[in-house]
This record gives C-alpha cells, sequence and structure tokens, in this order.
C-alpha cells in the first residue's frame, strides 16, 4: 500500500510551484480574519494572564493516596456543577494546619456566587466543624494574574536560542538560500498559527509559549529535511538539465510521505496530551495540534516555491594545488621551450660537419 501511495504522489503532475501564489490566498484570509477577531475580541487568554477565582478545601484524609483525591475531587465537582462553574485547574497542597487540601482554580465569579460556592462547600466537606475553624477549612477567594516576567522572559529567550542556532546551523550546512528560506518559512508558520489560535479561540496561557516553540523548531526541520533533499537532487546527473522548479516539485512529491509520517506521529503524541488530568499539560494540545498540521502544509505548498523564488546556485570551491605539483609543471614547460634550440643547434653542428669533410 505504501509503494502504490508512493507511485502514485511520484506519477502527480500536480505543481506545488507552478501554483505557489495560488497557495498564498488562504493563509493572507486567515491572516486578515485573525486581525479582525483580534481587534474586535482579542486573545482568549486563561487565567495565567487574567486572573480569577481559586477554591481551597482542607480535608481529614491523606491526599497523597490517589483513592483519597479522587474522592475528594468528585465531591468538590459536584459542588462546583450546582453553581454553574467549571473547574479548570486541579491541586494538591499541603497546609501548616490540619493535613492536606485540594484547591481548584477556574472563571472569576461575582461575590454572591463566591460566597454561595463557600456554603455548599462548607455543607460537602465540613458540615460538623465548629463556625471558628470554617475560615481555615474553606476558602474561595479571587486572584488576580499571576504571570511572571521573569519566567516569561527566560522561556522566550530559551526558545529564541534554539531557533536561532538552528537557523545558524541550516545556513552554514546549506548555505545561504536555506538559511533565508528557514526564517521566511519560520516566520510565515508563526504568524499563520497564531492566527488560527485567535480565529478557533484557544486558550492562551503560559504553556503556549512552549507550543510557539515547538512549532517553530518544527518548521526548521521540515526546512532542513526539503533543503537537503533539494541539494541532493541537484548533484544528481539525471537532474542537472532540470530547472530549479522541476526540482523543486521532484524534491516535494519524494518527500511527502516522510513528512506525513512524522506529523502522523506528533498528531497521536498531542491527541495524548490532550486528555492527561492536569490542565497545565493539557492546555499544550490544541496549540500544538494547530501547529503540526499547519506546519505540514505549509512544507508542501509553500516552501518549495519559496525555495525557488530564493535560490542562489552556490560557488563551486576551486581546489588548490599543491606548490610542488605547480614547480613541476613549469620545469616542464621550460624544458619543451628549450627543445627546439637544442634540435637547431644539433643541426648545425651537422652542417658543419659535412663542410668540413667535403
Amino acid at each position: 500500500m505504501k509503494t502504490n501511495l508512493r507511485k502514485k504522489i511520484e506519477n502527480s503532475k500536480y505543481g506545488f510551484v507552478q501554483n505557489f501564489w495560488y497557495h498564498l490566498i488562504a493563509p493572507l484570509c486567515i491572516i486578515v480574519l485573525a486581525l479582525v477577531l483580534a481587534l474586535c475580541f482579542n486573545f482568549n487568554l486563561g487565567l495565567d494572564f487574567r486572573g480569577g477565582t481559586v477554591a481551597t478545601v482542607v480535608v481529614d484524609e491523606d491526599l497523597s493516596i490517589s483513592e483519597n483525591y479522587n474522592k475528594a475531587k468528585q465531591t468538590l465537582d459536584e459542588v462546583l456543577a450546582q453553581n454553574n462553574i467549571n473547574g479548570l485547574v486541579y491541586q494538591k497542597e499541603t497546609t501548616n494546619y490540619y493535613g492536606d487540601a485540594i484547591v481548584v482554580r477556574f472563571e472569576r465569579v461575582d461575590d454572591d456566587v463566591r460566597d454561595m460556592l463557600r456554603n455548599d462547600l462548607i455543607e460537602a466537606f465540613h458540615s460538623q466543624t465548629a463556625e471558628d475553624d470554617l475560615e481555615k477549612f474553606v476558602q474561595v477567594d479571587n486572584f488576580e494574574a499571576n504571570v511572571d516576567p521573569a519566567i516569561m522572559t527566560s522561556t522566550l529567550l530559551a526558545v529564541l536560542v534554539a531557533v536561532v542556532c538552528s537557523m545558524i546551523y541550516i545556513w552554514i550546512r546549506h548555505g545561504t538560500t536555506a538559511g533565508f528560506l528557514s526564517l521566511l518559512v519560520c516566520l510565515f508558520d508563526l504568524v499563520i498559527s497564531t492566527s488560527l489560535v485567535v480565529i478557533i479561540r484557544t486558550v492562551v496561557e503560559m504553556s503556549s509559549i512552549i507550543a510557539l516553540g515547538f512549532v517553530m523548531l518544527y518548521s526548521l526541520l521540515n526546512t532542513l529535511l526539503f533543503v537537503s533533499d533539494a541539494n541532493a537532487n541537484l548533484k544528481q546527473e539525471k537532474y542537472a538539465k532540470s530547472s530549479i522548479q522541476e526540482v523543486a516539485n521532484v524534491t516535494t512529491k519524494n518527500g511527502i510521505i516522510l513528512k506525513l509520517s512524522i506529523a502522523l506521529i506528533l498528531l497521536i503524541f498531542m491527541l495524548l496530551i490532550g486528555v492527561v488530568p492536569a490542565y497545565q499539560v493539557r492546555s499544550l494540545s490544541m496549540p500544538c495540534l494547530i501547529g503540526v498540521i499547519e506546519v505540514f502544509l505549509s512544507s508542501l505548498f509553500i516552501t518549495p516555491g519559496l525555495w525557488s523564488l530564493t535560490y542562489i546556485k552556490r560557488r563551486a570551491k576551486t581546489p588548490k594545488q599543491d606548490t610542488k605539483v605547480i614547480k613541476e609543471e613549469k620545469l616542464a614547460e621550460e624544458d619543451i621551450t628549450k627543445q627546439p634550440e637544442v634540435i637547431v643547434e644539433t643541426e648545425e653542428n651537422e652542417n658543419k660537419s659535412e663542410k668540413s669533410a667535403s
């Protein structure tokens, strides 16, 4: 089946480069739509950037035991559902008083809803507790955005350094065209992926920065695969008389199965991440899914066209000749130039000897 698919792709007459300008229509529409939505509704920022409400409930059981934690979480979810609240981030904490606590963060609610929620939590967990101790056992408070600028800056710097180092490697290994191409494609994938996040209204958290770095590195990987295959094809004799556009089309068709396999593996991995209970991990799933699909499509319909437009043939390096070989060649040339004079001298000597004999 894989062989048949490969043959169908190789025999396809679709011109990835020839239709490059048509391929830009959809990305341009996505960017315009995203700009309109961003101006009208802004980003769908998560609790890290907007703040919210947090409920903390101290329990009698040891929450390090999974059975006790699941039981407490189930009771907490039932109380939240009664108040039409969807818990987003769950945590276990050890308090300085009485024992473990289960903490849940969710969208900010009004003061009336907070008071009602606190009363319901008291009834569900601590109906027999004295009134004086309830302030310690059940707390429902609002919190502000808790994005640490230092963490955000260090994360962005780490992502930027990884991307720049990858681009430098591509430039050194495959030339100026490859380095410039990797920059263009990386920026393109970044803009389109961000636009899709805005359109789909995906929640933006601190983990979205990590997803952004993943998308950029995946984009560089696909660009590196294309450039290395294209340079290898240019060196083959059967493509010696082919145009740059033809080489780009052949390279794209030959690399579809490999890139599709990588994309499917990444998609499956991101889907598995999407079912992880931890909200911080789960929030990575959707941006990465969007990025994988977008980067795969751009590697087929955008990268070949950009490469053919920006391609600059690398200058062939002239091999340095050995100085000893050069000297030997010069001496050989001098001997050759001297040989006719020797011949002339011998002819003159023969003529003189003939005259003297006569």
